[in-house]
């Protein structure tokens, strides 16, 4: 029997893990059957698609399900079928799991495996290689004469290390490395898959031991990759074992085990304690990144969503996490939640932009398969199709969600960026405007241009758009030169930042005559008439940006 298996990955970039978990448990129990990665995306044509799958000449066809490739497996899906009618298809993954009906009613697939697949996929393999039954397995789902043949989703198994062996590191080929060293998670939150708790277990979290995980995060940091992503849906839900793989991840990079890799973890804030904030404060630049889930301030909305969080602990642990600069901090806000209307989303955007994050995520409530909000009425609208996007609710309009899809591409662009920083600082400061204010204005501005923004073409309107805050150019022109020059290494400056040509040349003439040592200085004048040079030797490790140098030592008026 010839297996292909595929995760049918967003980007590139992405590798699915699932697809390695998969072969491994085959590969464990059915040696005589030949389990082959297939490594698709979904940018790639529906013809690539099913030439690379059918080149791996296969007698079972599995396709892992996300709300990102549901519509693109489809289409492969009856492609391979109409090509190869006695292939058999299994899908499985989120998408597949809480979506049984509608997925075999949308598909020509002939067994479906809800929850984790490591048992059921083996077992089922070994049914269809010997002819008996599947009734009996956990979690495996086909057509019956009469109905559906429906079980509970198969229970999880704690993740394991030995997975991401030599054939995992070969495909992986410098890619970010997504890395599972828990399973499960403790919370209930109503807009997420991992609230759901129909699988027997789900309300426990499966670790891989501490000692294990730490070694594997170490040697995976070896590879070459440049980011390590856990896919843990709490990395920090358990104290102890979180301060043991901190402590043993700076220690490695202290002894020089791991290079420039940087660690990407989503965490519950409120949940560090006193000790392990300690510990961060003392890793680093840029060997750790966070994701730290707010979703929203509002409490009646935290309350609709089963989400109980103390929000003054939540905020003075993000506080304290960024103050050193250590770390790398992403927040997120969700729009479209219950409770929600556009004036307390606005508040909750101002209270998350005061923290100060690295970068501020504005996603939009999906009502994916399996959540308690798609499963219950309470008068929401969304699309019916991935990623079922919330389109009104009770408390917000079309419309209003529109606006807050503007700023959200706006804050992107942006903020989120780092592009910049100065500009966007002294903006607020100088109009005292609301930052949510600042970023619908910035995102009705871009929704007027068709087609997508160039960086010169954003730099101008921003400049353009704050002139009209009364904010001074000159200021403002020192603000967006320093930005420039501190996030494009190349030097190159639009035409209306650019400076005198003769004095710009004269000041680079004068700073290598002193400073002979530097090579490929990037400088510009500031509105005094004062030099600022760029240094790209190496970008800040936290923020991604390079050394600006005012010379002889005027800083631009922010």
């Amino acid at each position: 029997m010839r297996l292909t298996i595929t995760g049918l990955a967003s980007q590139y970039i992405h590798m699915p893990l699932a697809p390695f978990c998969l072969k491994k448990a085959v590969d464990d129990t059915l040696p005589q059957v030949t389990t082959t990665i297939c490594d698709l995306n979904i940018n790639d044509t529906q013809e690539d698609l099913l030439h690379r799958v059918m080149a791996t000449r296969p007698d079972v066809f599995a396709v892992c399900l996300y709300i990102w490739n549901r519509q693109c497996a489809a289409q492969l899906i009856r492609r391979v079928k109409a090509l190869k009618p006695g292939i058999t298809v299994l899908v499985g993954g989120p998408e597949a799991t809480f979506s049984v009906a509608e997925t075999f009613a949308e598909m020509p697939v002939d067994y479906l495996l809800r929850g984790a697949g490591e048992e059921s996929l083996p077992a089922l393999l070994r049914c269809l290689t010997d002819g008996a039954s599947p009734a009996d397995i956990p979690g495996v789902c086909f057509r019956t004469p009469d109905a559906l043949h429906i079980t509970a989703p198969a229970p999880v198994p704690a993740p394991r290390s030995d997975l991401y062996g030599e054939g995992w590191q070969t495909a992986l080929s410098g890619r970010m490395a997504y890395v599972e060293t828990s399973r499960g998670c403790p919370f209930s939150c109503a807009f997420c898959l991992s609230g759901n708790k129909e699988a027997p277990d789900a309300r426990l979290v499966q670790f891989m031991p501490a000692e294990e995980a730490l070694a594997l995060l170490i040697r995976i940091g070896q590879s070459g990759t440049d980011t390590v992503k856990l896919i843990d849906r709490t990395f920090n839900c358990r104290r102890d074992r979180t301060l043991f793989i901190l402590r043993g991840l700076i220690d490695a990079k202290a002894r020089g085990e791991i290079g420039s890799v940087c660690y990407h973890f989503e965490v519950a804030a409120d949940l560090f304690d006193d000790e392990t904030l300690a510990l961060l404060a003392t890793a680093p630049p840029g060997l750790f990144q966070m994701e730290a889930g707010l979703q929203s301030f509002h409490a009646a909305t935290l309350d609709a969503c089963d989400r109980h969080t103390d929000m003054a602990r939540l905020t003075d642990r993000i506080r304290r996490i960024l103050a050193p600069g250590n770390v790398h901090l992403h927040i997120d806000l969700i729009a479209g939640l219950p409770e929600e209307d556009f004036s307390t989303f606005g508040h909750s955007f101002d209270l998350a932009f005061g923290l100060s994050p690295h970068q501020l995520q504005l996603g939009f409530l999906k009502l994916i398969h399996g959540s308690r909000l798609r499963t219950t009425d309470w008068g929401q609208r969304f699309a019916p199709d991935p990623p079922y996007e919330v389109l009104s609710t009770p408390w917000i309009s079309y419309e209003e969600l529109q606006q807050l899809h503007d700023c959200a591409e706006a804050v992107e662009r942006i903020h989120n960026s780092g592009r910049f920083t100065l500009a966007e600082q002294l903006a607020l400061r100088i109009s005292g405007m609301r930052p949510f204010d600042l970023y619908l204005l910035l995102g009705r501005h871009m929704a007027a241009k068709q087609g997508r923004w160039s960086l010169d073409a954003l730099t101008r309107m921003v400049y353009d758009v704050l002139l009209t805050l009364h904010v001074p150019q000159a200021a403002l022109k020192d603000a967006m030169l320093t930005d420039r020059l501190a996030t494009d290494n190349t030097g190159y400056l639009p035409p209306f930042l650019q400076g005198d040509a003769a004095q710009v040349k004269a000041a680079a003439r004068s700073f290598r005559e002193t400073h002979p040592e530097v090579r490929h200085p990037r400088i510009a004048l500031l509105s005094n008439g004062s030099a600022i040079v760029a240094f790209w030797t190496h970008k800040h490790p936290v923020t991604g940006r390079g050394e600006v140098l005012f010379f002889p030592g005027t800083a631009p008026s922010v």
